[in-house]
């Protein structure tokens, strides 16, 4: 009899730990909820009980699933920076949420250079001092990546590798100095300018991590729809069924016993022994859908203004796939604006950042033999075939590391089209786009679709010119002079250029800032647009070798590194022939 009390019990204790009410992690203390559209609220409560939501005058009231799963809908509200509480109420218990804003709602996805946070920037320092922003609120989503599709996250301390510090994250955090400083510092900025010029309440999510690639963050069954990608998904698909964890902890037990001999040798400490067992590939953050599964699909549903992104940098390695990559993105747009349940979500691209040894007249065409501005066109042609795109340069925001520090242009780019698009403020954005060329003797004429000039007064750098060999010089590029003005002086046409080399006399190829830290000045010639660069581009379609999947990879490095002693060889010889003109003249 007593064990079949303590049976019972112990059954009313379980059933009551399981109806507990909860609502999910997205909402919360100091939030951010969407203006101007129908609020999604949802959780888990007992089966069958009925589930209240007060908020901003409304009360909505829905009935449980038979999972206990319950959601129901918010009526749209306007702008509003007065803080409010919303409570939810089912079965004897409530919730509350307090010091809630009606306003804008901004995701922020990608890689590192999104991830960057704001104390490690340039001016990093002084855009914390200024962080006063009570109506700006930020959230950063925890890290996950899963096999399947996350339906939450749990707040927590998580451990940031970079900084050795732990990081508050899933829950909303009122901006201010100390919330801002680990926080992603485009999206802080891109939030900052926003409410700035609007005065709106702006939410700002961070959903970006260090070392993924585009399809991480695409789902499984989108990838599996494109015909390139069925290689890669092959290809972890094997890694995962072969991963042994047992071995692995063998063999880095292996390796770290022989690094500790040569520690002990030179008198250092050893490391500490590894005794975990890896979960593996299936847990990768790049595994194909791992990231999606784990840090988009969990708060699907939620309402918001729009997304910024910006990656590239893992898939501009020497595996890279441009081709695969375009792709792929675009797919991965479409996840994303479907997760959100809005197909034509506003969604801003910030190209690759520049990275590495920067381009100089003496490296140019070793420097051009890189898969980075590959992977730039294929983002841009994202923003030209797709609707409700933004479109922000970044190469000429140079470090020489793959982490540029410099961000706040960056973020000033993206937010510019947001205002002007989403907030219909009349400020110029949109970069200048090449429409034709033409072959004039020994020269090709570019004609773009506004007029141009360059943003430090110097001669147009970056260009470069080729004929059938394939071979770029980097070329002389002018202004074209339609005509003498009364004076006598030129008078140029500033939405077309001149491009030519004294060493190819038949060209068929221009390229612009085709590097992965490129040369390059022109911009946007309007005054309050030259801090928009011309997007690089080519006029050729000579593609970059598509790497294989699996171990014949070594095959696309081996290509990739006689390209480049060509090039140094090519380089030596152009520089000789220049001066023998230089010294004929």
């Amino acid at each position: 009899m007593k064990n079949f009390l303590i049976a019972i019990c112990f059954c009313f204790s379980s059933a009551s730990v399981n109806a507990e009410l909860k609502v999910h992690s997205v909402f919360g203390d100091n939030m951010v909820m969407q203006r101007g559209k129908q609020i999604q609220v949802w959780g888990q409560t007992e089966p069958g009980q009925d589930v209240t939501v007060q908020f901003a005058n409304q009360k909505i009231s829905t009935t449980a699933k038979p999972d206990g799963k319950w959601t129901l809908t918010l009526n749209s509200m306007a702008a509003n920076a007065n803080p409010q509480t919303m409570k939810v109420v089912s079965a004897g218990q409530s919730i509350e949420f307090n010091n809630i804003l009606i306003g804008d709602v901004w995701l922020c996805g990608g890689q590192s250079n999104m991830e960057f946070e704001l104390q490690k920037i340039y001016q990093g320092d002084v855009e914390i001092a200024s962080a006063r922003h009570k109506e700006i609120r930020l959230l950063t989503i925890p890290r996950a990546a899963t096999r399947s599709r996350q339906t939450n996250f749990e707040p927590l301390k998580e451990f940031n590798s970079w900084n050795g510090q732990y990081e508050d994250k899933g829950s909303w955090k009122v901006c201010s100095p100390e919330s801002v400083r680990k926080f992603a510092s485009i999206g802080y900025i891109f939030a900052r300018r926003l409410h700035l010029a609007t005065g709106i309440p702006i939410g700002v999510i961070d959903n970006s991590v260090g070392g993924t690639t585009v399809e991480g963050w695409t789902s499984r069954e989108s990838l599996a729809s494109i015909p390139e990608a069925k290689g890669l998904i092959k290809d972890w698909d094997q890694r995962i069924a072969d991963w042994d964890a047992e071995k692995d902890l063998a063999d880095r037990v292996t390796r770290w016993e022989a690094d500790t001999k040569r520690r002990i040798d030179r008198g250092e400490k050893p490391r500490p022994k590894p005794t975990d067992l890896r979960p593996g590939p299936g847990l990768d953050r790049n595994n194909p859908g791992g990231s999606f599964n784990g840090m988009v699909a969990c708060f699907a549903g939620f309402k918001l203004a729009g997304i910024i992104f910006h990656q590239g940098y893992n898939n501009a390695l020497s595996d890279a796939r441009p081709r695969l990559y375009a792709k792929s993105f675009q797919a991965m747009i479409q996840d994303w604006r479907n997760a959100f349940d809005e197909p034509n979500l506003p969604f801003g691209i910030i190209e690759l950042c520049a990275g590495a040894e920067p381009q100089t007249p003496q490296n140019f065409e070793l420097r051009m033999v890189d898969a980075g501005p590959y992977i730039r066109e294929a983002q841009f042609k994202a923003y030209q075939e797709l609707d409700n795109i933004g479109w922000a340069c970044a190469y000429d925001q140079q470090v020489n590391w793959y982490h540029p520090q410099m961000k706040v242009m960056l973020a000033e780019r993206i937010a510019r089209w947001a205002l002007a698009n989403q907030y219909d403020l009349k400020i110029g954005h949109e970069p200048a786009m090449l429409l034709e060329h033409t072959v004039q003797d020994n020269q090709i004429i570019l004609t773009f679709d506004r007029e141009l000039t360059v943003r430090d007064g110097r001669p147009i750098a970056g260009m470069a010119i080729a004929s059938g060999d394939k071979r770029f010089f980097p070329a002389d590029a002018t202004f074209v002079i339609k005509q003498k003005d009364n004076r006598g002086r030129d008078v140029m046409d500033f939405r077309r250029i001149q491009v030519s080399h004294p060493l190819v006399n038949t060209p068929v190829a221009v390229r612009y800032a085709w590097a992965r830290c490129p040369l390059g000045n022109l911009t946007n010639r309007s005054h309050m647009e030259r801090i928009i660069p011309v997007p690089s581009f080519r006029t050729d379609d000579w593609d970059w070798v598509e790497a294989p999947f699996g171990p014949d990879q070594r095959n696309t490095r081996r290509t990739i590194n006689e390209w480049r002693k060509a090039a140094r060889e090519f380089i030596d010889d152009r520089m000789r022939r220049e001066a023998e003109l230089q010294n004929n003249k």
